[in-house]
Parts: structure tokens; sequence; C-alpha cells
């Protein structure tokens, strides 16, 4: 159940994988090859429009654009630290996410999720999402890749996962001639 600082919180989370369902190589990058240029655009647009941005290291590490308010979870150092005012490092082995996001002031009102892997996981697992955008770039396969979350290596699966996460897709879209793009929502 949603606390009353978090009644009309939107978090939105944004991933585009592979047919294959991966979201990165093997080494942890993301192809260009994987990216679709008007789901790149829908995604900045939602990244513009959020109050604060969840990241992970890698995707913080190549894209690290300081007009937006961001929060990175890491292992690498303990409890939290604020950098600036627009960056926060985090262990999620030592503070909760809800805890880390009830220190803004102001609270949030909507939060977007850019991944990676663990990133996604623990929102799913410590948090929620209110809508969750998935493309597909269905002409890419990226053998030995990373997925979008460990042991989901079929499209069926994946929305498998989202069910049991209380999220359904809402609407399927084609964003180009490669890539279609699912949203899922709280249901």
């Amino acid at each position: 159940m949603k606390k009353n600082n978090q009644q009309n919180l939107v978090v939105i989370g944004h991933a585009i994988i592979s047919c294959d369902c991966c979201i990165a190589d093997s080494n942890g990058i993301m192809p260009e090859s994987l990216i679709s240029k008007k789901d790149w655009e829908l995604f900045q647009k939602d990244l513009d429009e959020s109050d604060l941005v969840i990241l992970g290291r890698n995707s913080y590490e190549y894209f690290h654009q300081k007009k937006r308010k961001r929060l990175i979870p890491t292992s690498k150092i303990r409890d939290y630290y604020f950098e600036n005012s627009d960056l926060c490092f985090f262990n999620p082995m030592d503070i909760s996410i809800e805890k880390i996001i009830n220190l803004y002031s102001p609270y949030p009102k909507k939060i977007a999720v850019a991944g990676g892997q663990r990133v996604y996981k623990l929102v799913f697992d410590e948090f929620f999402y209110t809508q969750f955008y998935l493309s597909i770039k269905m002409n890419q396969f990226m053998k030995n890749g990373q997925p979008f979350i460990d042991g989901l290596s079929t499209i069926q699966n994946i929305k498998q996962y989202m069910e049991e996460r209380g999220m359904k897709i809402q609407e399927e879209r084609k964003l180009d001639s490669e890539t279609i793009q699912c949203s899922y929502t709280q249901f």
C-alpha cells in the first residue's frame, strides 16, 4: 500500500531491449544498433519532465547530465551521500529506496527509472512502478548480452514477470519499422 506522500507519485520505467530480451552487450554497453530514434526522443522527454531520475552507475557514467536530479544505487559506499544538489548515491543494502526518496524536498511527483538491470529489479522488488515503457527492437539480437532482468529470456517471460508485479499492457504501438513499444500500467 502506498503511503500518503506516494499517493500521487508517478514512477515510470524505460527500457529498450533486443528481441532476445537484452539491454546491453556482454560488456554491459548498450550498442548503437539498439537505439531507436523515436524511443530515444520519448525517453528523453520523460526524463526532462521528471523530478528525479534513478539510474545505475554505468548509465550515470555514460549519460551524466547535470540538469537532472539523479539518484544512483551503488554498493561501493555506505549509507548515502549527496555529491551536490542534483546527485545522490545510496547503498540499497543500508537504506531503502523509499527512505532515500523521502529525503528529497520537495517530494518528487514524477520519477523516471532509466536502468540498468539491477536498478529495474530494485524498483520492482523494493518500490513500485506506475508505468513501464518497454521498447523491443525486433531485428536486434545480442548473443551473450545482458538481459533486461536476469532469467527472463523471452518476451512472454517478461509479460508474465510484469503481470506478477501488478502490471499489464495498456497499449502496444509501432515506433518505427524495427521497434515496438509496450506500455505497461499498474492494475
